[in-house]
């Protein structure tokens, strides 16, 4: 299909040496007039189109807003709750060896009562 700047179309355009054989294309149309629409009524549907694009695009942009606080939210709580997970097990361990220290005392001042009991026998 060709289109000339006069409004022309030929639909089905023969080969070039047969147009030079002094042959004219029987298959022309005659000049179709191009649709054509108000210039308020192209404005109007292009508007809307920009402002549903940039509708779209500020939703999408406030929701990736929000996911990234979310995001910013769950990394700060997790480093302080690996934190205190961390105190925890410091304290536990300390705890323990607390616990391990005073058995071992207690283990030793029983000792030494059944040694005082077993010479005061």
């Amino acid at each position: 299909m060709l289109r000339f700047g006069d409004g022309r179309i030929i639909r089905n355009p023969q080969p070039q040496d047969s147009l030079m054989d002094g042959h004219t294309a029987s298959t022309q149309d005659p000049t179709p007039k191009d649709y054509q629409s108000r210039p308020g009524a192209l404005a109007w549907f292009f508007r809307k189109s920009r402002d549903g694009w940039k509708r779209k695009y500020q939703e999408l942009k406030a929701t990736l807003k929000s996911y990234k606080n979310h995001i910013a939210d769950l990394t700060k709580s997790r480093q302080q709750w690996r934190l205190k997970a961390e105190q925890a097990g410091e304290r536990l361990t300390a705890l323990e060896a607390e616990v391990a220290d005073l058995r071992a005392q207690v283990a030793a001042q029983e000792d030494k009562k059944k040694r005082m009991r077993a010479v005061a026998r």
